[in-house]
C-alpha cells in the first residue's frame, strides 16, 4: 500500500513540475508591462490582449513580436491577431 502513495505522489511531483517549467510562458509577463507602456491602457486590456496572443503565438514567436521582427506573411498574422484581440479586449 505504502509503494502505490509513493507512486502517485512521484506522478503528481513529476506532473506539477512539468506544468510550472513547461506550460508556463515565459513571455506573458513581459508582453503585459510592454503594453503597460502604451496610452489609454488598463491592467485588464493588457492582461486580456496578452493572453489572446498567447492563444495565438508560441513563446518564440512573442519574443519575435516583442523585438518586431515582423516580415512578411507573419508579420500580416500578428497584425490580424492583434487586431482582432485588441477588439475583443475593449471590455474585458
Amino acid at each position: 500500500m505504502g509503494k502505490i502513495f509513493l507512486w502517485i505522489g512521484a506522478v503528481s511531483l513529476a506532473i506539477y513540475l512539468v506544468k510550472t517549467q513547461l506550460w508556463s510562458s515565459k513571455t506573458y509577463g513581459p508582453f503585459v508591462e510592454a503594453c503597460m507602456t502604451g496610452e489609454n491602457v488598463t491592467q485588464e486590456r493588457c492582461e486580456c490582449l496578452g493572453k489572446y496572443v498567447h492563444k495565438h503565438f508560441s513563446d518564440n514567436e512573442v519574443r519575435a513580436i516583442m523585438a518586431q521582427r515582423l516580415e512578411g506573411a507573419f508579420g500580416e498574422k500578428v497584425k490580424e491577431v492583434v487586431a482582432a484581440g485588441s477588439q475583443a479586449c475593449l471590455n474585458p
